[in-house]
C-alpha cells in the first residue's frame, strides 16, 4: 500500500528527449557472436539504421549483411571514410575496443562500443581526451541499466522510496562458458574472467543508482587452473587459465554507501544469493538480472515487511542498441547521452582496482568519476522508441 501512496506524489521533472525524423546512419565494425543481438536490436528503434558492416573476416561481414539485410559490406577503412555514416558501432573483441574507437573519432565520427571500454586505463583516457578534442560522442555498453526495471528502481530511490541508501549487494556466480560457448578460451585468458566479462553489467547498474565509487578492496582466486571444453567444435580441448575466476570486492561510494560484490566462473551447483539488492534506511529493493532488459522490482519495508512487486513506471524492455539509439537522440538535441564514455571508463577503472588491491593487500582509491544523469523519461509500454 505504501507504494501507491508514494506514487501519488508529484513526478520528478527533467528535460524530455526530443524526437526527430532524421535517422542516424550506423556502420558496424565487428560481425562476431554478439553482433546478431545488435543487428536485431537496431531494428526496434526508428532513429537509427545500419547501412554498412565490416569485419577483418570479410566473409563474416557478408554473412551478417545477408542475414540482416544490411545494404553494404565494406572494409574497416572504407567504412570509416564513408560520408553517409555518422556513428560507428564497435563490437570487436575487447583488445580492439579502444584502438578502433580512436580510429573512429579520428575519422570524425561518433563511436559506440561493446564493454569493456578499454583493456588499460591510459588507452581509455586517450579515447575520452580525443572525443573531447574532436567534440564527438563516445558511448559504451552495457545499456541494460536503461531497462524499465532499473530505471524504475532509480526513480524510486532518487525520490526517497527506501530512505537514505547505505548498502548494496551484487552477485554473478556461474560455472563458466566452456559448456556452451563455441570458443570459450578467451574468457580464461588475460583480459577475460568474470569481472571484466560480467562485472560491467552489475557495476554499471550500481553506479547508476549509487553514483561514483571512491575506493575498492578486492580479493581474487583462480580455483581451477585448467578447464576442459565440452561444447562444439572444440570439445575435449584444454584451457590453461590465466586470469582470476572468483573475484570478491568491497566498494565504497562517494555518497558513503558500501556494496559487497561477487563475480565467479567457479560456482558448482545452484546458488540462492541475490543478483542485485539495494538497502536504504526505510527498506530494501530487490532488482533483476542487470544483464537483461526484463525482470521485476520488489520492495520490502520496515523491520519484517513482506516482499511486494513494484509496478514499473518505465517500459524500456528493448534489446541491445537501446544505448546506441539514446545516444543518437542525444546527438540530435545536443545533450549528454546516458551510456557515455565517462561512466564506462569509471566502471573499467573500478574493475582494474580489484586485482591491484588483492596484489598489494590495500584498499585502492578510485581517481575517476562521472556525472550521474537523470532517469529516462516515462513512456508507454507500446512506444517503440523513447
Amino acid at each position: 500500500m505504501f507504494y501507491l501512496e508514494w506514487a501519488r506524489r508529484p513526478a520528478m521533472h527533467f528535460q524530455p528527449m526530443a524526437t526527430s525524423d532524421q535517422i542516424a546512419k550506423i556502420g558496424v565494425v565487428g560481425c562476431g557472436n554478439i553482433s546478431p543481438a545488435y543487428f536485431r536490436g537496431c531494428r526496434r528503434y526508428d532513429n537509427i539504421e545500419i547501412v554498412a558492416c565490416a569485419d577483418i573476416n570479410r566473409e563474416a561481414a557478408k554473412s551478417r549483411a545477408e542475414e540482416f539485410e544490411v545494404p553494404r559490406v565494406l572494409s574497416v577503412d572504407e567504412l570509416l571514410e564513408d560520408d553517409e555514416i555518422e556513428i560507428v558501432l564497435n563490437i570487436t573483441t575487447p583488445q580492439f575496443h579502444a584502438p578502433i574507437n580512436k580510429a573512429i573519432l579520428e575519422a570524425g565520427k561518433h563511436a559506440y562500443c561493446e564493454k569493456p571500454f578499454a583493456t588499460h586505463r591510459q588507452e581509455g583516457l586517450d579515447v575520452l581526451q580525443l572525443a573531447a578534442e574532436k567534440e564527438l560522442y563516445v558511448g559504451c555498453a552495457p545499456d541494460t541499466f536503461l531497462s524499465g526495471a532499473l530505471q524504475t528502481a532509480r526513480k524510486l530511490i532518487d525520490g526517497g522510496f527506501i530512505g537514505d541508501l547505505f548498502g548494496a549487494v551484487a552477485v554473478f556466480a556461474y560455472p563458466g562458458h566452456e559448456s556452451w560457448h563455441p570458443n570459450p578460451e578467451y574468457y580464461y585468458k588475460k583480459g577475460g574472467g568474470p569481472l571484466l566479462d560480467m562485472g560491467p553489467y552489475y557495476l554499471t547498474a550500481l553506479v547508476n543508482i549509487l553514483g561514483p565509487v571512491s575506493s575498492v578492496y578486492g580479493s581474487t582466486k583462480t580455483t581451477f587452473e585448467e578447464r576442459t571444453i565440452t561444447s562444439e567444435p572444440l570439445k575435449g580441448s584444454k584451457i590453461q587459465v590465466e586470469t582470476p575466476t572468483h573475484v570478491n570486492g568491497l566498494l565504497e561510494f562517494e555518497n558513503g554507501a558500501t556494496a559487497s560484490t561477487l563475480f565467479s566462473f567457479d560456482m558448482r551447483g545452484a546458488h540462492q544469493l541475490p543478483m542485485l539488492m539495494v538497502y536504504g534506511t526505510e527498506g530494501s529493493l530487490s532488482l533483476p538480472n542487470p544483464n537483461r532488459f526484463d525482470g521485476k522490482v520488489e520492495v520490502s519495508r520496515g523491520r519484517d515487511g513482506p516482499w511486494e512487486e513494484v509496478p514499473l513506471e518505465h517500459h524500456y524492455e528493448g534489446m541491445r542498441s537501446l544505448g546506441l539509439a539514446e545516444m543518437a537522440e542525444a546527438i540530435r538535441v545536443g545533450r549528454p547521452q546516458r551510456a557515455n564514455g565517462a561512466m564506462a571508463y569509471h566502471v573499467f577503472d573500478v574493475m582494474s582496482s580489484y586485482e591491484e588491491s588483492y596484489e598489494d593487500g590495500t584498499r585502492k582509491k578510485v581517481d575517476s568519476t562521472f556525472e550521474r544523469l537523470p532517469v529516462m523519461p516515462d513512456c508507454e509500454a507500446e512506444d517503440p522508441v523513447f
